[in-house]
């Protein structure tokens, strides 16, 4: 069958996030956040949390992909920085250093996604726009 599509569509990655904030002695609120940029080290996000400068918390991830979803439960974090623009707050996050190995990587395997995602983006615009020229 033809392609008919004026445009290639590219893979849909998407990366969804999760803040636990504490509540009591052993509850936790989950409040769903909006990821603006993603490392295996840290990321940022905007949101209504009632986070402030160096505060403790963990934070459920999701990578949303067309073959599968990669997921990483309460990876404990801190935040590193607060940025305000406009009306939102922009926190910088900081991932611990003593997450679990297992977490580790797997923040370590979205960040490869990502980046390829990205990558291949970049590469498919570049090509668009020399054909244009």
């Amino acid at each position: 069958m033809q392609e008919r599509r004026s445009r290639q569509r590219l893979p849909s990655i998407r990366v969804t996030a999760r803040v636990g904030i504490k509540r009591g002695f052993l509850g936790r609120d989950w409040l769903n956040v909006r990821v603006l940029d993603f490392s295996n080290r840290g990321l940022a996000f905007t949101g209504d949390v009632p986070l402030e400068q160096d505060d403790s918390f963990q934070m459920s991830l999701r990578l949303s992909t067309e073959t599968g979803d990669f997921v990483v439960e309460k990876a404990s974090a801190s935040i590193s920085n607060i940025r305000k623009v406009s009306d939102r707050r922009i926190y910088g996050v900081h991932f611990a250093d003593d997450n679990p190995a297992a977490t580790l990587a797997s923040l370590e395997r979205i960040e490869g996604i990502v980046k390829r995602y990205k990558e291949l983006s970049s590469r498919i615009f570049r090509h668009r726009s020399g054909k244009e020229a």
